[in-house]
């Protein structure tokens, strides 16, 4: 909490009006129900009480210390603040036959409280991830949380919460927010989701603004490493992010925003692609648990697809310099995403491999030496639900050097830095 008070006055210093901690940012993550429990407060939904907790308790005999701490933060310092804690809601099998056997409720929640210190927002993550969901519980009904700021409207949703169409979309869709509060512990899994890439693609095709908090761990949980990087995105792309694996100190973001101008996806324009005729040299890679359909790029230009069932990828594409001793392959997958939860996705990318061997097209690589003069890759998606990443080498995003087409990335001036991966990941949320 001390780490969280000092940049919130830092935050303050440099003019924000808001400020976002990370998705288990107080108190780390893999617990058990019963070890958790020391951590829970009664958070109540400001829909039915108007509370300030910096001015006293809700209640008599009410342990609400790190509300308290909070709202006393965000009154002191003139800020909206979000943060992630564990709230606790008390239940009987009388009453309630779906209630723990421990006798309450644990939700994963985020807490926001306005520059006077109220709490304006109480929000219970829906789709919990992995190992989360065995000291968490699911909320029966999901919920769309929404506040409004004197400087925009915004919506709340949690990590994993992204990847599905309850809370994320109808948050957009349906409640017209403008701006995403998204506290974070995300784990990079393989090249198609990394944290700050996939979130600023997710940015781009909703045409919002997104304040992603990501919490650093330094130990690993599950076999990997909570690294992924945080940042302030628009439908313009990343207005600041961070992202350092060999690092071990987090950093303070601070971005001014504009606005997002609404438009219709359609308006981006049609891909006419070309007769497609599959290219030759097909094989198979793993990427996470998803076995791709690939084809090797084999020179300096080329023009090449690959169809996956009835998907296809298309990419047309130039090298500064062909690299003998670098392998980039374009990819194909449509299907279930096991690793994900059973998600229905298409995919449609363009890889750097691990190493020259077909089998390393998938893994998750950090370092490239090849520069792409040119880069138009397309996807024949099946969902209009398209978000477009681009990676390079020194975990760069490639910001204002590439266009999202709607169906695909297009960067006619080419890519500085040296290529990890070029993504379009279609989402079809109907038959999840």
């Amino acid at each position: 909490m001390d780490v969280f008070e000092k940049q919130v006055i830092k935050a303050k210093e440099k003019g924000a009006q808001i400020i976002v901690f990370p998705e288990d940012g107080m108190y780390g993550s893999g617990f058990t129900r019963a070890t958790l429990l020391p951590f829970l407060e009664f958070i109540p939904s400001p829909r039915d009480f108007k509370w300030n907790p910096c001015k006293g308790p809700l209640f008599p005999h009410q342990i609400f210390d790190v509300q308290q701490r909070l709202s006393c933060m965000a009154k002191a310092n003139n800020i909206y603040l979000a943060a992630n804690m564990g709230d606790i809601k008390l239940c009987t099998k009388s009453e309630d036959m779906s209630c723990p056997s421990d006798g309450h409720y644990q939700y994963n929640t985020n807490v926001v409280y306005n520059s006077d210190g109220y709490l304006v927002a109480r929000y219970h993550k829906q789709n919990l991830f992995e190992l989360e969901s065995t000291y968490f519980d699911k909320p029966k009904q999901c919920e769309f949380v929404t506040f409004v700021a004197p400087f925009g409207r915004f919506g709340v949703f949690t990590c994993f919460d992204i990847m599905f169409k309850d809370p994320a979309l109808t948050l957009v869709e349906k409640y017209g927010v403008e701006n995403i509060i998204f506290p974070a512990m995300w784990w990079n899994r393989n090249p198609q989701l990394i944290a700050v890439a996939f979130i600023q693609g997710w940015a781009m095709r909703m045409q919002v603004n997104i304040i992603a908090a990501d919490t650093r761990l330094s130990e690993t949980f599950i076999g990997l490493t909570a690294d992924a990087g945080s940042g302030i995105f628009s439908p313009d792309g990343a207005e600041a992010y961070y992202y350092d694996p060999q690092g071990r100190d987090g950093k303070l973001l601070v971005a001014e925003v504009s606005k997002p101008k609404k438009y219709s996806v359609e308006h981006l324009g049609k891909y006419h692609f070309p007769s497609l005729q599959e290219s030759h040299d097909i094989f198979f890679s793993r990427a996470g648990n998803t076995i791709i359909k690939f084809v090797p790029l084999s020179g300096k230009s080329g023009n090449i697809s690959v169809c996956f069932h009835s998907s296809c990828c298309h990419l047309e594409y130039v090298m500064q310099e062909y690299l003998s001793h670098e392998l980039y392959a374009l990819g194909a997958y449509t299907g279930l995403m096991p690793a994900l939860r059973k998600l229905q996705v298409q995919i449609c990318a363009l890889f750097k491999c691990g190493s020259t061997s077909q089998g390393s097209c998938g893994v998750l690589t950090t370092t490239a030496s090849t520069q792409f003069a040119y880069i138009n890759l397309q996807g024949q998606f099946k969902t209009s639900y398209v978000f477009p990443t681009v990676v390079t080498t020194d975990n760069g995003l490639a910001v204002g050097e590439w266009a999202f087409t709607g169906t695909g990335i297009l960067s006619s001036s080419g890519i500085m830095k040296p290529l990890l991966s070029a993504f379009l990941w279609g989402r079809m949320y109907a038959i999840d």
